[in-house]
C-alpha cells in the first residue's frame, strides 16, 4: 500500500468514520477491551469525544459529568479521571471537571481546579482520526498531543482506540508525530512501545 500524506489521510477518515456501519457496537466492544487496562489506575486523563469523529470512552467513566447513555456498557471505572482543556499557545491543561463547557470547536472542555500533568497521570487515552501500522496517531493537524507527550516514558503510558475497518492510516508519519504505547479496535489490542 502506497503512503499517503497526512492531510489526505484526515479527508479519507473524515469522509469514512461518520459513516461506519455497526458503530456503536464497535465502541463498546473497543471499551470492553479496554476496560481491563484502567484496572489498578487511579489517575487517568482522557478526552473529550468528537462523536462523529472519535471514539466514545464517556461510558466507562463512573463521575463523567457530561450526560452520555450507558446501555450499551457494562461496567464503568472510578479512577479520578481528568480532560484536556486548550490554553493560549497550543497547550494542554488536564482538569478534573466540575463541569464542562464548549470551546469553538465544539468540543466539551472541563471547568476546575484540580490539575495533573502527564507524568503524574497512569495511563492517558488519547484522541485520533486514526493510527498507522507503527503506532504512529493521526490528529486533526493541532500538535497539542505530539508536543506534550513528546518522551518515549510518557507514550508508553497511552492508549489510542480506533476501528479494525480504518487501522491500518498508510499516511508518512513526521519525527514530530506521537507514537503511542498501546491501540485498541473491537477485534485486538495492538501493542508498539513494549
Amino acid at each position: 500500500m502506497n503512503p499517503i500524506s497526512k492531510q489526505d489521510a484526515r479527508e479519507i477518515l473524515k469522509k469514512n468514520l461518520p459513516n461506519l456501519p455497526e458503530r456503536e457496537d464497535h465502541e463498546a466492544a473497543i471499551l470492553r477491551r479496554l476496560f481491563p487496562l484502567l484496572q489498578g489506575k487511579t489517575k487517568i486523563i482522557t478526552y473529550s469525544p468528537d462523536l462523529i469523529y472519535e471514539v466514545d470512552v464517556l461510558p466507562v467513566i463512573e463521575s463523567c459529568p457530561l450526560p452520555r447513555p450507558t446501555g450499551f456498557i457494562e461496567a464503568r471505572h472510578s479512577a479520578e479521571w481528568y480532560f484536556p482543556r486548550m490554553e493560549e499557545g497550543k497547550n494542554l491543561r488536564f482538569l478534573r471537571p466540575r463541569s464542562f463547557e464548549k470551546n469553538v470547536q465544539g468540543l466539551f472542555e472541563p471547568i476546575g481546579d484540580e490539575e495533573i500533568s502527564v507524568e503524574e497521570a497512569e495511563l492517558i487515552l488519547v484522541p485520533a482520526l486514526g493510527f498507522n501500522e507503527k503506532g504512529y496517531r493521526l490528529g486533526r493537524g493541532g500538535g497539542y498531543y505530539d508536543r506534550i507527550l513528546n518522551s518515549e516514558s510518557l507514550q508508553k503510558k497511552t492508549v489510542g482506540l480506533s476501528f479494525s475497518k480504518l487501522f491500518p492510516v498508510p499516511f508518512l508519519a513526521e519525527s514530530h508525530d506521537l507514537k503511542i504505547g498501546k491501540m485498541i479496535t473491537e477485534i485486538q489490542i495492538h501493542s508498539f512501545l513494549d
